[in-house]
């Protein structure tokens, strides 16, 4: 079951490049598996295993100890629930209350909001906005059937997302704007995408079939930033994260066909390239990730024999954590990873395979200091985590 973990994400990476949340082509993608793999959990009785050799449930000593500094996902009563919590993961908050499944929630830049997405019983997906002062969770779209499965922000706070009006799978859909109070809703694509806003809110970067094209909320500009390679093709580069201040794509690559990853940045408006980081030997890298202020990459290295959370910063390489081979399985999960706002905390999922009749995964959610040390485990089973980018 491990060789089934360890080759779909290269598969998805070299195929369909994309992950997580990040899409680079239009074919099906990482979603779609962790759908799959929700569903198998949600069937499956989860078996509790030790995830690492040393790590600790302990609660961590820290002066910021204040409730709703993170949120994420989370199963109840055999669906997806959203939560918060505070940073020794001690006071947990069911915030959506719904019968459905709640997923994907991104904790708004001035930290007012938490935007996420709910399947109805017609199985229509909604945006759903939470106001951290209120109280109240407001429904903001109801015209389509797949809206918002990934709702996010834009950096002065509006929410953009994709929509398609009916199960037709030829229909392209659209990405909308919307302000979190529901009014102001504009279509700035004919087509779902996937968006990267430059700090302005105005400008940004989308990806459709193999091009990176660069636009704006009023459509009076379409530039060709990056021509990807063709699925077929040896080489890969798989769009990670972005910089709105530099705009700085960071990517995951191979510099020739055959070589091993790198981690690299390519810059939107100088159309320069270059190289961060090469793998070690016998390693592949992915879930490539910036801290807050962009000074820190998170990423995970892979082997046939380990894993390890690694940290770049001012050019070093720093592993902090080893997942060595084990039976059952051990990774770290397909689920994005996030910086706390202050870089000082990195929240992260273990991948934990279950076999049975059926095959199931459990992914508990740690924290990790950036400085070292131990993860200590802020849930038992929950992923997707979002900061408060005010705590």
């Amino acid at each position: 079951m491990q060789f089934c973990r360890q080759t779909a994400e290269r598969n998805i990476q070299r195929k369909n490049q994309g992950d997580g949340h990040i899409v680079v082509k239009e074919t099906p993608h990482i979603m779609d598996y962790r759908k799959g793999l929700r569903i198998s959990k949600l069937l499956m009785v989860v078996v509790s295993v030790l995830a690492f050799v040393g790590c600790k449930d302990g609660i961590v000593n820290d002066s910021n100890n204040n409730d709703n500094v993170i949120c994420y996902e989370k199963p109840y009563s055999n669906h997806w629930e959203i939560f918060t919590n505070n940073i020794s993961g001690t006071n947990p908050q069911n915030i959506s209350n719904y019968s459905g499944d709640d997923e994907y929630p991104q904790w708004s830049p001035d930290g007012k909001y938490i935007v996420y997405s709910r399947r109805l019983p017609s199985h229509i997906v909604v945006v759903v906005v939470y106001n951290t002062g209120t109280h109240i969770n407001t429904l903001l779209t109801n015209d389509s059937v797949d809206a918002g499965l990934t709702p996010q922000w834009t950096p002065n706070g509006k929410i953009f997302y994709f929509a398609r009006s009916s199960y037709n799978v030829y229909d392209s859909g659209g990405t909308y704007l919307i302000n979190p109070d529901g009014s102001q809703k504009k279509k700035i694509l004919d087509f779902g995408a996937q968006l990267y806003f430059y700090n302005d809110s105005y400008n940004f970067l989308y990806i459709k079939g193999t091009n990176v094209d660069k636009s704006n909320i009023d459509n009076t500009l379409n530039e060709l930033v990056l021509e990807l390679p063709p699925p077929e093709s040896e080489q890969f580069i798989t769009i990670r994260d972005f910089n709105p201040l530099t705009a700085d794509i960071l990517i995951n690559t191979n510099t020739v066909p055959g070589s091993s990853d790198a981690i690299a940045i390519y810059n939107a408006e100088t159309k320069r390239f270059s190289i961060m980081l090469n793998s070690e030997d016998g390693y592949v890298l992915y879930l490539q990730k910036y801290s807050s202020d962009f000074s820190k990459i998170a990423f995970i290295e892979h082997s046939s024999d380990d894993e390890y959370l690694s940290l770049l910063e001012n050019g070093k390489k720093k592993r902090l954590l080893r997942i060595p081979r084990s039976n059952p399985p051990i990774n770290f999960s397909f689920e994005p990873m996030e910086f706390s706002p202050d870089g000082k905390y990195i929240a992260f999922s273990e991948q934990i395979t279950n076999s049975s009749q059926w095959i199931s995964f459990s992914t508990p959610l740690y924290a990790i200091k950036t400085a070292g040390g131990a993860p200590y485990k802020l849930e038992e089973e929950a992923h997707g985590p979002s900061w408060n980018p005010h705590q």
